[in-house]
């Protein structure tokens, strides 16, 4: 096993040492003289004197110089090279100053002096301050053979704290350097050569206030973002209102009491017109609708007692629907009795089975609608102006993600590329919560609002952690972004224009909600007396709007009859109200039965070590 190990070290220093010989071939340097003046708002005045050795015919130098330093940003200014050509590139996280011609080389022993000025900016530590600066960064793919440096402080500090070290990045060792403080000025140098990509680093704790003046620098792009922040995050919500106001706004409507549902239509029907949605409940309704219009008759049967007591229901078919039947009632139908015996079903054969024709259904009745101009409830162009309000409820979140992207990465199309696809983690919560806001129904709230607090509140605080701590957003501002995406999301759900007949169909609907609810007695009694039967064929249509118990209580003291469609009724005597809490039961096993599917399953404080500092990076040939 050793000796395995002996040839594995042996190949990698074979296929490595190559590398580290090209790296020094083409140049050594033989003495590296830095003299920096720092000022007392924490900006550096430095001179960079470098001797080169060139081995081979080279075009010069480059020089890479960080401007970032524990993730904030530094500025650079002033950048000389007295006596040689040079051209500078500036992206987020380093300056590269490229010294030499392309149309010339260089060889044997040229030097390069190097001056700029480096503002590292107000630090971030609450207790302190601190001067940590690398004097050779750790990128350097040559040999040093010397290092001098000279660092004048602009006012007196303990020289005791002083600490001076080299090596590799995180090294901690000071054997490499001797340095010594007269007055404010602190001298060093090593005492012996620095290999490749080995740093050396100053560091020097202060005492809290010693910068005066120091600015914290403002990310780059902050004079965009700040453009495209705020008052975009204003604008989203003033134009989704606008389009809402003068497209998406339905008509004032003013119903008149109704006594039946509008244009003879069904319970499912009235459900969707409703609220805009085909409900479980809604498709649940047809049955008793069915047995109500004497297609069929439902028994009840009730195994077991106390706790273990379980009703199921059986569904006896009648007789065949009507031809003029709707097509989505014909699949219900059919569907419906070819399980069981094929004339009797019951909901224990419906249990697991009947889900994806509920589906079905659904969709159907919405067609019925949709497909159908001349019933049409909405306006068809209105889904271009939801799609366009879906848009401007995306963008303050992806603005804020692509502010913090950039910050962290420091490249523009970068940012948009990451910033678009993870908005959607918080767009989709947002969405969720705003139909839940404007929800017409209690039902399925709930669930919206748990889904809103579990997955939204996860992605809001994972991007928030990410934009605000990694990216440097301030916090208020994206809750800002986060807060103008919701408001904006609710003019989404409340986009959808009525068409006349939508207009219509509706104030009668409403017309008859309110007869179901506030029906004064007199009228009931007329009603009941010339069709006896009245109380069940409006039921159903109770039944789908919640008002079933309402319904029922009108008829108090009335001598209602047992429907003949529904057996096993177990009470001693019998009343409107005690009936529909039995029915209502029954609709609830009804319901789950038809639906259920089967389950699936860095500071310094006198330490600082190599490559820690502000500045230093390194450079190479070209």
């Amino acid at each position: 096993m050793k000796k395995d190990y002996l040839i594995i070290a042996a190949a990698v220093l074979l296929l490595t040492a190559p590398l580290c010989i090209f790296a020094d071939e083409y140049f050594v340097i033989d003495k590296y003289r830095v003299d920096m003046d720092v000022m007392e708002n924490n900006v550096y005045n430095i001179t960079e004197t470098i001797d080169v050795n060139f081995l081979t015919d080279r075009h010069g130098i480059y020089r890479e110089i960080p401007l970032r330093f524990d993730d904030n940003p530094v500025i650079i200014s002033n950048i000389a090279v007295p006596g040689h050509e040079f051209t500078t590139e500036k992206k987020r996280d380093a300056a590269t100053i490229r010294i030499g011609s392309a149309d010339s080389y260089v060889s044997g022993k040229v030097s390069y002096t190097i001056s700029y000025t480096y503002d590292v900016g107000a630090d971030r530590l609450p207790e302190m301050d601190e001067f940590n600066q690398n004097i050779i960064g750790d990128q350097w793919d040559t040999t040093i053979a010397e290092v001098e440096f000279r660092i004048k402080m602009p006012k007196s500090f303990d020289p005791a704290y002083v600490n001076c070290t080299s090596g590799y990045y995180g090294e901690t060792s000071s054997t490499n350097v001797k340095w010594e403080v007269s007055g404010t000025t602190i001298t060093g140098r090593t005492l012996s050569p620095l290999s490749n990509y080995q740093a050396l680093t100053v560091a020097l704790p202060l005492p809290e206030g010693y910068w005066k003046g120091a600015e914290r620098h403002k990310e780059p792009g902050w004079l965009i973002f700040t453009i495209i922040g705020y008052p975009l995050y204003v604008l989203v919500i003033i134009l989704a209102f606008y389009l809402w106001y003068t497209k998406g706004r339905d008509n004032k409507l003013f119903p008149a009491v109704e006594f039946g549902p509008p244009e003879s239509m069904n319970p499912a029907e009235i459900g969707y017109i409703i609220d805009g949605r085909v409900d479980n409940k809604d498709v649940t309704s047809l049955i008793i609708y069915w047995a109500e219009k004497g297609y069929l008759e439902i028994e009840e049967e009730t195994k077991g007692k106390a706790v273990f007591k379980r009703k199921t229901l059986h569904i006896t078919k009648l007789k065949e629907l009507d031809a003029d039947s709707k097509d989505y009632e014909r699949t219900l139908f059919s569907k419906l009795f070819s399980l069981g015996s094929g004339t009797t079903v019951s909901t224990e054969d419906l249990t697991n089975k009947f889900y994806s024709t509920v589906l079905t259904v659904k969709q159907e009745i919405k067609k019925s609608f949709t497909q159908n101009p001349e019933r049409a409830i909405y306006v068809k162009t209105n889904k271009g102006l939801t799609a366009l309000t879906a848009l401007f409820s995306a963008l303050p979140v992806i603005s804020v993600l692509m502010e913090g992207f950039y910050s962290f990465m420091g490249e523009g199309p970068i940012a948009v590329v990451f910033a678009i696809p993870f908005s959607l983690f918080l767009i989709i919560p947002t969405f969720v919560l705003s139909s839940a806001i404007t929800a017409g129904e209690t039902k399925g709230v709930a669930g919206k609002i748990i889904f809103f607090v579990l997955f939204g509140g996860f992605s809001l605080v994972f991007f928030g952690v990410f934009t605000v701590w990694a990216g440097g957003v301030p916090i208020y501002k994206y809750a800002a972004a986060v807060l103008s995406g919701i408001i904006t999301s609710i003019f989404i759900t409340i986009m959808s224009k009525r068409t006349p007949f939508g207009d219509r169909i509706l104030e009668k609907t409403l017309g008859f909600r309110e007869f179901i609810k506030e029906a004064e007695k007199d009228r009931i009694e007329e009603m009941f007396d010339s069709n006896p039967s009245f109380f069940y064929r409006i039921l159903p249509y109770a039944m789908v709007m919640n008002l079933s118990d309402k319904w029922s209580s009108h008829f108090e003291g009335m001598a209602v009859q047992p429907p003949n469609w529904y057996r096993g009724y177990r009470y001693s005597t019998f009343n409107a109200a005690a009936f529909t809490g039995t029915l209502n039961s029954s609709f609830g096993t009804l319901n789950s039965s038809m639906n259920s599917s089967p389950s699936s399953g860095g500071s310094s404080s006198g330490g600082g070590f190599s490559g820690g500092g502000s500045g230093g990076g390194g450079g190479g040939s070209w």
